[in-house]
């Protein structure tokens, strides 16, 4: 990315045709009706009626003359079957960013009904019934379906009068407006047994699986995939995606013809990468710099999924474009938190007041800017200290009282809150949410958008000042809770045994809580929970993942009637952007990051000028002790031998030299537990305990 500048200028003198680079010159990106992105395949720039342009596509174009009659002529069929076939390739896949719904023209809505399917109920103890559980299964979703406590217009509860078996699910025929409240019952629990609850779409499933993808739909995915692997230098983890716009593969692509293509452009090639590199752990890996250089861009909004695909950027180049000032790169605040190198040399933001100091509060890591070091190393280190030390967690629980309650209270929530509340919970039991919008640190302004199921239950104290709304925003008693409960969207915590480092817990002994019997007068002792974490958010009728947020909540346990003796005296929730879970480490596990130095390339065919990331080789100790079982070469490296098997075999060792498991046994702990050794240790005590694992599970002897 260094290289020499001298040699570079903003506008390309080839004498190719000014296409505008990949830069966005006309509508914001549209969507169709699902929210997912309108890959328009005509070129035409027309609605879906095929009457007049798009929104934003007037047709003045700052182009060479001649080049508007050139584009007529290459909006052929055989082009709008290509880009037709890009949309299929790239956004039928399952994706973060994408979710395409397709059949959407049933039988049964034409005829004013919509299907539901439920699974699960074979496995419950009603399927014992003599008829199968059917109408246990029937009388429970007419009780539970119940439409949400605003909606003015519902007057009735769901009646169930056609269903039928299908294989093992039960297919359910509701009116079109009762399907969401189905769909909020899904993973309530029937008969001791979860059910999954989803839209019936036999249509758009029997496509995906009996029509292969034609020709043309693999013909283009492998043209945008064989573009990716030439501008990706596996050597250097390198993505080169500098001038886009005069690319000949792009230009034959006709990705540049309109400003429907051009802005849809990138976006595409982001799922591209997300196929290509399938996990967020090899994006991570693999791509550690990209260039985005020469592309005209006049701000980061066309291109700023690139933060959503690799988060972990350690190095970017965005010289010789045309980011005039701080708001041109506004997409990009908070992103990139471990961006160590950073270039913008050619943009009139860099002679910008205030250019240095905004790019050292967004990016913490930040080390060197324009080729320019602005930070050492050791500034960062100092940097993640505080003037009180981030301590380890204290958990100081009684009985274990605390940890059972943790462990069956989020997955509670997740997926059966009634059964919790009810559970837990009492007619006295608080509960209360707030909302912190201006959420992470340092932003100046607030945006409620995104945060409408909650703003209207918040009790955020420094904004209610007056004491009836105060009060009105306080859920005393069972009923309250569970309705204000089932207002909210559907969540997805992470799992405390495969995920810890997700998590900070606390547990504190608290004397003098109200005795519910009132026979101790100085009270009766309980505990004071504090978690702090994330959850993903889902949009309760379609099941599609929302986004991310993190949580503060705040729970006093004392002794009641509930489960296991308990009681939930107060529940406070404090929603906030997501912020990640580095705060949680405390400052003695903290290590300061690995420098990735940058290093002056000389010009090679690979046309991008880069910092080269420092590989740092991984240390493979041989196994200290010797296991009967294992074979000679067992965790040790050898020619030919991957060096993730070398790791694998060495904590298959590790964990069978713990538990006394066979290698067999170990192996399959970790991988039903990710290769995260700890989770799979404290996996293997809980099914000893219970008795679950077979006598040859052990080593002889044992």
């Amino acid at each position: 990315m260094s290289g020499s500048r001298a040699s570079r200028n903003p506008r390309s003198r080839t004498g190719t045709p000014d296409r505008g680079g990949i830069r966005k010159r006309g509508a914001p990106t549209r969507t169709d009706r699902d929210g997912d992105l309108d890959m328009d395949a005509s070129g035409s720039g027309r609605g879906r009626g095929g009457k007049g342009r798009a929104r934003g596509d007037s047709g003045r174009r700052s182009a060479p003359a001649g080049l508007s009659q050139a584009r007529d002529t290459r909006r052929q069929p055989d082009k709008d079957k290509t880009l037709d076939a890009l949309q299929k390739a790239i956004f039928s896949s399952s994706s973060s960013q994408a979710n395409i719904r397709q059949g959407r023209s049933r039988p049964h809505e034409r005829q004013g009904l919509a299907q539901v399917s439920i699974r699960g109920w074979k496995q419950s103890k009603a399927a014992s019934n003599p008829d199968g559980g059917i109408e246990s299964l029937i009388a429970f979703l007419e009780k539970r379906a119940l439409p949400p406590s605003n909606d003015t217009a519902a007057h009735s509860r769901i009646k169930i009068s056609k269903s039928r078996v299908e294989g093992d699910a039960f297919v359910i025929s509701v009116r079109p407006e009762q399907v969401p409240w189905l769909l909020r019952i899904n993973g309530y629990t029937f008969a001791q047994e979860p059910l999954i609850i989803q839209e019936y779409r036999p249509s758009s499933a029997n496509h995906l699986q009996t029509q292969p993808p034609s020709q043309a739909t693999l013909d283009t995915k492998a043209r945008m995939t064989a573009f990716l692997e030439k501008r990706y230098s596996v050597p250097t983890k390198i993505l080169n995606l500098s001038k886009l716009g005069t690319d000949p593969d792009l230009l034959a692509m006709g990705m540049f013809d309109t400003t429907n293509t051009e802005s849809k452009f990138f976006p595409a090639l982001m799922k591209i990468c997300e196929l290509t590199f399938d996990t967020p752990a090899k994006r991570k890996d693999m791509v550690q710099a990209v260039s985005l250089a020469e592309n005209k861009l006049p701000n980061v909004a066309f291109v700023t999924t690139l933060s959503q695909t690799f988060p972990d950027l350690k190095n970017l180049d965005l010289s010789n474009n045309d980011i005039k000032d701080i708001q041109g790169l506004l997409a990009w605040r908070w992103k990139f938190r471990e961006l160590d190198w950073l270039d913008l040399r050619g943009n009139p933001i860099s002679a910008q007041p205030n250019f240095k100091e905004t790019m050292l509060k967004w990016y913490p890591t930040l080390r060197t800017l324009n080729d320019i070091q602005v930070r050492t190393t050791e500034e960062i280190v100092a940097r993640r200290k505080t003037p009180i030390p981030v301590q380890p967690a204290i958990f100081q629980d009684e009985s274990q009282i605390g940890e059972n309650f943790v462990k069956a209270f989020f997955p509670g929530f997740d997926n059966d809150r009634n059964d919790l509340v009810s559970g837990v919970y009492d007619a006295k039991s608080t509960f209360t949410l707030s909302v912190n919008p201006s959420a992470p640190r340092g932003l100046r302004t607030e945006s409620v958008s995104g945060w409408e199921s909650y703003i209207r239950k918040s009790r955020n104290l420094l904004k209610i000042n007056y004491l009836p709304a105060r009060m009105a925003r306080t859920f005393v008693g069972a009923d309250k809770i569970r309705e204000v409960w089932d207002s909210l969207p559907k969540t997805r915590h992470p799992s405390l045994l495969t995920n810890p480092q997700d998590w900070l817990i606390e547990c504190h002994p608290i004397p003098g809580l109200p005795d519910p019997t009132g026979h101790s007068a100085t009270g009766v002792g309980g505990l004071l929970i504090i978690a702090h974490g994330k959850f993903e958010e889902f949009d309760g009728p379609t099941g599609t993942k929302v986004q991310t947020r993190s949580f503060d909540r705040t729970f006093i346990l004392g002794p009641g009637g509930g489960f296991g003796g308990l009681r939930v005296v107060n529940d406070m929730l404090c929603l906030r952007a997501f912020g990640g879970s580095e705060a949680f480490v405390p400052e003695t596990e903290q290590q300061p990051p690995i420098p990735v130095v940058p290093q002056t390339m000389q010009p090679t065919p690979t046309p991008i000028q880069a910092p080269i990331p420092t590989p740092v080789p991984t240390p493979v100790a041989a196994p200290p002790r010797v296991h009967p079982e294992a074979k000679d070469g067992f965790g040790l490296p050898a020619p030919g031998k991957a060096e993730e098997q070398v790791r694998k075999e060495q904590i298959v060792l590790e964990t069978s030299f713990r538990t006394r498991m066979t290698l067999a046994y170990s192996e399959m702990a970790l991988s039903g537990n990710n290769w995260d050794l700890e989770a799979a240790l404290k996996n293997f005590e809980e099914l000893k305990v219970q008795g679950k694992l077979p006598p040859d599970a052990f080593l002889p002897g044992v």
